[in-house]
């Protein structure tokens, strides 16, 4: 179990790492709104917002991402290499995944 403390500081990371991830999506497509099932490069947005996608602490972001429903494994890229491609719920752009 997390100290309280701890639980701040993750939620705080999740919603950063949520708005950095729409930053990324408006410079790089301004004219698109960012939709439900929008494929986001978590890493980028991850760093972005301070956060080491090669620490421990980025595994604890995603997986408090997924457990809120912000995000979703892309069951389309299940064949990709690399990182896991993950795409922004409604849930995830309706309130940052901390509900």
């Amino acid at each position: 179990m997390h100290k309280p403390d701890t639980m701040d500081r993750l939620t705080e990371d999740a919603r950063a790492l949520l708005e950095a991830a729409r930053r990324i999506h408006a410079e790089r497509h301004p004219t698109r709104a960012l939709a439900p099932g929008t494929l986001r490069s978590l890493p980028a947005a991850a760093q972005r917002a301070g956060i080491d996608p090669g620490r421990p602490r980025y595994n604890d972001v995603i997986g408090e991402l997924e457990y809120e429903g912000a995000i979703e494994w892309d069951k389309s890229a299940r064949y990709a290499r690399g990182d896991k491609h993950y795409v922004i719920t409604r849930r995830g752009l309706d309130d940052g995944g901390q509900g």
